[in-house]
């Protein structure tokens, strides 16, 4: 999940202060304050009862994810590669992903190293930055891609900021700078149920000390408040998409605007279309999507949060491998409550509105969608 960064001058404290806050319960209580105020994001952007109570389950999974990003998993020197917390859906997630990231010290060299898996495609960054409130904006350094999928094949890349003198022969480089804070893992399938992900471990080159040590209270205090600031933020940032850019253009697709730095964490070889859609009972909405020549596309719906809708049981996303095609290799796809009979059908799964986004990777020509809105019956 994406980083918070470094707490700002302002919030340093002294260590018997910081100490103080640790073990009286203070660092604890701000922490669910900020959680508390969180809530508000949740009633201020919301316009129906199903907003609300799925608002207020998302503030829930970013929890999950801030607390194992900055407690349990904000060890720089004894990294562990780990999946994003079940169900944390960030950002209008990829349905076809299976997300894994590791905060990182640039101050230190690392070795990634594993299996490749079959997985479709792999990409593996570096970056900075993060959506916390405070944090510096998102920005993306070195970025590696395999799409030779090998489930024998093994991966050794190393991460540091100086370049190695000299690689073996199946080393690459992942390219870090001084202000690299996490590196992100990113397994897209085409088909979950027969594909299997690269397992992948990280190892610290030049750690300090033998073991990570007693938990500080540093740690405890810092992680709270990063915690904390994360799950503001990253509310706030996401539902910005919508109140920004989709409210005055429904049901179309586009891209984001040049300025909007949460770009900053996404793929380079991606070009990502986001919208938003609403429709009445008897609509839907036809989304047209050219014959393209792409290593892989996906289609999905999400809801006001930009958390996919449960993919695990209905049909709300459609790829390159699961599509039904028109003869010309055009693919048409219709957001509707009931199935139209035609096309790629995608529920809109007991919603009246939400996002939307479709992603082309590595295309040779990008041509785009056409989105309209039909009368089903």
């Amino acid at each position: 999940m994406p980083d918070c960064g470094e707490l700002d001058e302002g919030y340093e404290m002294t260590e018997d202060a910081t100490l103080e806050a640790a073990v009286t319960g203070k660092a604890w209580a701000e922490f669910c304050d900020t959680l508390k105020s969180a809530g508000d994001i949740v009633i201020d952007n919301s316009s129906d009862d199903l907003d609300r109570i799925e608002g207020f389950r998302y503030l829930s999974r970013l929890t999950r994810g801030g607390l194992q990003s900055f407690i349990e998993a904000n060890d720089r020197t004894f990294p562990r590669v780990l999946a994003i917390p079940e169900q944390l859906k960030i950002g209008c997630d990829n349905p076809d992903a299976y997300y894994l990231n590791v905060n990182v010290d640039s101050k230190h060299s690392y070795r990634i190293s594993g299996t490749r898996g079959t997985v479709n495609y792999l990409g593996i960054g570096a970056y900075s930055g993060g959506y916390g409130v405070g944090a510096s904006k998102p920005g993306r350094q070195g970025y590696l891609e395999d799409n030779d999928p090998d489930p024998t094949r093994t991966i050794s890349i190393l991460a540091s900021v100086k370049e190695p003198i000299q690689l073996g022969p199946d080393e690459r480089w992942l390219r870090m700078e001084p202000e690299t804070s996490v590196i992100i893992l990113r397994n897209f399938y085409l088909d979950r149920t027969a594909e299997k992900p690269a397992d992948l471990a990280i190892e610290c080159l030049d750690p300090p000390h033998s073991d990570p040590g007693p938990l500080r209270a540093k740690q405890l205090v810092d992680g709270l408040a990063m915690a904390g600031l994360f799950v503001h933020g990253v509310a706030d940032r996401f539902v910005g998409w919508v109140n920004d850019y989709f409210l005055e253009r429904p049901n179309t697709l586009d891209f984001l605007p040049a300025n909007d730095h949460a770009g900053g964490w996404g793929d380079p070889n991606q070009l990502f279309r986001h919208g938003y859609w609403t429709l009445e009972p008897g609509q839907g909405l036809l989304i047209d999507i050219p014959a393209i020549e792409a290593y892989y596309w996906n289609f999905q719906l999400n809801n006001l949060w930009e958390e996919s809708l449960d993919y695990r049981y209905l049909n709300v996303t459609v790829n390159k491998h699961t599509a039904v095609y028109e003869p010309d290799g055009s693919a048409k796809i219709i957001v509707a409550d009931t199935d139209p009979g035609y096309g790629n059908w995608i529920t809109t799964g007991y919603h009246r509105h939400g996002t939307f986004g479709l992603r082309y990777n590595q295309v040779t020509e990008d041509i785009a969608p056409v989105c309209a809105v039909i009368d089903l019956d």
